[in-house]
């Protein structure tokens, strides 16, 4: 089993970062009737759907009557009717939790019809949403919801993730000092990232084996830089665009999700210096993880 599998935090005690976030959490957690709907928000990598995971286990809800489910597979309003109706039905155990990932993907019909659900629900109903992309939630959502909003992990707390890994696993001098400020450099405020890094590098006896592991496994700065030139000029002939990104793809060695936070942050600081709508559209399309998807889904967006 991978590192990222293995230490994917279970509790609030041993959930790295977002210190604020997990106070709250803490003391909310405690009360005979916690709230029925929570709203995690945040960029990809942050941590909602794991913390959001550890909030159904601390509610009580077994796993028989926990449902995760990611909105962008059926975004269509009877997939959230049917949602709705099953809340009525009493759990195996004390709670029922449905967990709606990527929440922002859900159309507006179905938003709405969910209204009712988040603010009367029969009281062993929990609903958790996680979105990258408040914004596009409605209102009247978001005012049902306790919303707490997540934040990329610090640097320390990327230090503190993998010292505890490395000291769970017998590995504590295994990895210098240089191997794990390049692997926070490269994981971009994501502990799966981090951990999917230091997977590639725990066993190696060599340094400089590493470094060049972790080189070859980053997203070729250059390389991101240069496609974002391309995407964002304007002035160039669609097709041809088309064409030299093509070429860049094929010739770029790194992680899909490493390389669509830096595109995403380009795009945007396009945007905001006098960008026109064209660009707000690419910036659309690099709003969803790459996580699952990784290269392809970088070459589809």
């Amino acid at each position: 089993m991978s590192l990222q599998q293995s230490y994917r935090p279970k509790s609030l005690k041993t959930f790295v970062g977002n210190k604020d976030v997990i106070t709250s959490l803490k003391t909310l957690l405690k009360r005979e009737n916690p709230p029925s709907a929570f709203l995690f928000t945040g960029p990809g990598g942050c941590g909602k759907t794991t913390l959001g995971r550890i909030v159904a286990r601390q509610l009580g809800c077994k796993k028989i009557d926990y449902k995760e489910l990611n909105s962008a597979d059926d975004r269509k309003l009877d997939g959230m009717r049917k949602l709705i109706s099953d809340m009525k039905f009493t759990p195996y155990g004390k709670k029922k939790v449905t967990l709606l990932d990527e929440f922002h993907q859900v159309r507006k019909d179905s938003q709405e019809a969910l209204l009712k659900a988040l603010e009367e629900p029969p009281l062993h109903m929990h609903w958790i949403l996680c979105t990258t992309n408040p914004e596009a939630l409605k209102q009247t959502i978001k005012r049902r919801c306790h919303t707490y909003e997540l934040e990329s992990l610090k640097d320390a707390d990327l230090h503190k993730l993998m010292t505890m890994v490395l000291k769970a696993e017998k590995r504590d001098d295994a990895i210098t000092t240089e191997v794990r400020e390049k692997i926070i450099e490269l994981s971009d405020g994501s502990a799966g990232i981090a951990l999917k890094l230091l997977d590639m590098v725990i066993d190696m006896d060599s340094v400089d084996r590493a470094m060049n592991t972790l080189k070859s496994a980053g997203t070729g700065e250059s390389e991101v830089i240069e496609i974002c030139r391309v995407l964002s000029n304007m002035n160039m002939p669609t097709k041809t665009r088309w064409v030299k990104v093509k070429k860049l793809l094929k010739e770029f060695k790194g992680d899909g999700e490493s390389a669509r936070r830096p595109i995403a942050g380009y795009l945007a600081s396009v945007l905001l210096n006098n960008g026109g709508i064209e660009i707000a559209y690419m910036l659309e399309h690099f709003e969803k993880n790459f996580f699952d998807s990784g290269k392809a889904g970088l070459i589809l967006a």
